[in-house]
Order: C-alpha cells, then structure tokens, then sequence
C-alpha cells in the first residue's frame, strides 16, 4: 500500500480538520509571554494553599449560613445573601465586585385546590410543606395565572405516547386537569406543553418516593431553555437591548395554562378516587401511587392560581481575583475531552465502516 497516493477516508479528514481547529483557538487565544504563566510545580502549590484555607468545618459553616433561610431571586433575602457573600470575599481579599442584572420573574399571589367527590364529599388540599419562617410557597415560576373547574385525569408522566394510550382507550383530557408523575425523561415545561396541546385545562405534577410524600418541587415552566425571557441569549444589564413583555418571541416560550406542583401524599388523595377506564398495564410497573382507573372524574377539581409578574433588579458578587486560573481548568477539561474523543474514534473505526486502504 502506498501510503502517499492512497485517498484518506472522510473520518481521517475530519479527525484532522478537529486537530486543526483546536491548535487555532489555542494559537489564538492562549496567553502569550504578557500573562504570566504557571508551572506544574506552582500550580500544585497554589492548590495546596487553597485546600489549606478549607476543612469540612469550614465548607459545612458556608452551607449552613447559604441555606439556613429561603432566598427567592428578586427578594430582600436574596440581597441578604448577595451581602453576605460579598462581604466574606473581601474579607479573603479578593477583588470583588457587585453586577446588577434586569430580569423578568414571577411570584405566587395565591393558590387553591380542593376535590370534589361522586359521593358529594369535598375536601381543600395543601398545595405547600408545613409553613416556616420565609419559606416560599409552592408553584411554577412562569405558569400563568388561571382558574379551573373541572374532571380529574391521569395521564402517566404527560409524554405524547401516554396521551396517545389514553386515546386509544377512549379517554378525552381536552378540558380536564390533568394530574402527571414527574420523571419519563419529561421536564416540567415539557409536561405542561403537551397537556396543553392535547388541550388540558391545567396541569398538577407530583414527585414519587420519601422525598416528594408531603413535599413539593418548585422551579420553572418557560419553554425554551434558562435565562431572562425578555435578554434571551444576552445579559439584562441597565442601558442594555430587552425585549417586550408583549413580544411574540417572549410569549411563545410562557404556557397558556396553569401549572402547579403537588405531593405524592395530596396527589394520592386525587388519584385513588378516580373512576373510568382502568390504568393501563405497562404503566403499573413503576407506579407507586394510589391510583387503579385514569379518569377522567368523577372527581372534580376547583383549582385556581394567581400569579405576579415583576421586573426585578437581581444582583450578583463577583471575584475578579486571578481570572487565568479558571482559564486554566477550562483547557484541561478541553484536552481531555479533546483525547476522550480520538480514542472514541480510534475504536469505533471498523464500526463506522470498512477499511478502504486494503
């Protein structure tokens, strides 16, 4: 074989053109004599200080008083911790400095559910964990506000494919609240999507196991990925471009109907009195809720949701102390990637295709 007339096959030249990209973006990017430069020896030096500075004690002390009480984004004990965080890494004497970002968010108002059964019987149900001091209540940061009256309906953990077996079993959601499992690999904005899509009136999720019997998960609802809806992909700075609250970009990434969070102890009290088509066979196998048939009914459920929309100032401390030295984890991480990649390739070769050099 003549290895210089012999045509590279694609991999090869792809492998190569990565090669190439790489040692670009370092030949670019990478400190120059200017900025000063860290042996190995140094580094193990610096990384020994820094481990001398800590002790489970003292990295036990920093959680404790970071989550000792709730800090909602956009709440006076938010700026507590902000202050607190600043002011212990200047007493390390780290430069550190304070930025203020612009962001779009949302508080619960109030919020109610209460279940009505065939048999006339009606009971109120707890939509938050046994009150503390600031603790927030339950919800879905971005759900809209909403009320709702109507026939209960379980629908699995809300994928396209669990709409469809209720479909084939006759059971219309269009109307109903639907009460989901969170897991399926289904996030929360996801779940509340295809409901909506298969046009449910409303959504309740609820977590399985000891950790979500009397508790309820909170987080975010809005399509689209993480950060400020109104700076997608650009910070919320003061003087800087934002979008409208009315703008067709900002609202298709908020759902049109109401969400909530639920424990698996008040989700049980639903799902054990529901009637109509029997639970399918394939979903028993995980479940560990108190429910037998899907629905929809003949319970009820009154739920109503009212939400607050606030543009509020959110401020962050930052350490300015030696930048490089994250610069310098990051090309680490880059090379081993980077190797883990070649050997990927390396032994995937007589997957991908036949030798062509024979």
């Amino acid at each position: 074989m003549n290895v210089l007339t012999t045509k590279p096959s694609p991999l090869s030249t792809m492998v190569v053109l990565l090669i190439l990209c790489i040692l670009g973006f370092y030949a670019l990017h990478l400190p120059h004599s200017s900025t000063p430069s860290f042996t190995s020896k140094s580094l193990s030096h610096l990384e020994k200080h820094f481990l001398s500075t800590s002790s489970n004690s003292t990295i036990s002390s920093y959680l404790r008083a970071l989550t000792l009480h709730p800090h909602l984004a956009g709440t006076k004990p938010a700026s507590d911790t902000t202050r607190h965080v600043l002011n212990h890494f200047t007493s390390l004497g780290l430069q550190t400095h304070t930025t203020t970002y612009t962001t779009l968010l949302s508080f619960p108002v109030r919020s109610s559910l209460s279940a009505h059964f065939s048999d006339g019987a009606s009971v109120s149900l707890r939509l938050t964990e046994a009150s503390g001091p600031g603790v927030v209540a339950a919800y879905h940061a971005y759900s809209p506000s909403g009320k709702v009256h109507a026939r209960a309906v379980f629908a699995n953990y809300g994928r396209e494919r669990d709409y469809r077996a209720l479909a084939a079993m006759g059971v219309n959601v269009s109307g109903c609240v639907v009460v989901v499992r969170k897991g399926g690999r289904m996030g929360r904005g996801a779940v509340v999507e295809r409901a909506e899509a298969n046009g449910a009136a409303a959504v309740l999720v609820y977590g399985e196991g000891d950790t979500w019997r009397k508790g309820f998960e909170r987080g975010h609802v809005m399509r689209g990925g993480i950060g400020d809806p109104l700076t997608p992909g650009w910070a919320g700075v003061e003087g800087g471009e934002t979008l409208g609250l009315e703008d067709g970009e900002v609202l298709k990434r908020f759902p049109k109907i109401p969400s909530m969070p639920l424990s698996a102890e008040v989700a049980d009290t639903i799902l054990s009195s529901l009637g109509g088509v029997p639970l399918p066979l394939q979903w028993r196998g995980t479940l560990k809720s108190m429910v037998r048939n899907v629905g929809p009914g003949p319970t009820i459920l009154n739920f109503t949701y009212q939400v607050r929309w606030c543009k509020c100032k959110y401020v962050v401390s930052l350490s300015t102390q030696k930048p490089h030295l994250c610069f310098s984890v990051f090309e680490k991480w880059l090379l081993l990637f980077f190797f883990f990649f070649l050997h990927s390739i390396y032994l995937a070769q007589p997957i991908l295709g036949k030798d062509t050099t024979k």
